[in-house]
């Protein structure tokens, strides 16, 4: 059986707002978020209003149709379980 090529996940860059396609808001639209890194196989997000990431699958990432991108001052680095 042959198998299908995968398009490769959009790699938005540090900054970009781009829409969640894996979480839906409260009344049922798409969530937009402000990409801050990849780590471990997932992509990070953060509102652009601020506050703390949340996680969704790469493929899950999807560029605006016309572009927003926001200051990022320092990038966060996502959280891990790192607690010993």
């Amino acid at each position: 059986m042959p198998s299908c090529p995968r398009m490769p996940a959009y790699t938005p860059a540090v900054g970009e707002v781009v829409r969640d396609l894996g979480h839906r808001a409260p009344t049922g639209g798409v969530v937009e978020g402000v990409y801050m890194d990849t780590l471990n196989g997932l992509a990070y997000l953060r509102h652009e209003a601020g506050g703390c990431e949340w996680t969704t699958k790469p493929e899950h990432v999807q560029a605006l149709p016309q572009p927003r991108y926001l200051t990022v001052q320092q990038p966060s680095r996502p959280r891990a379980n790192d607690r010993a």
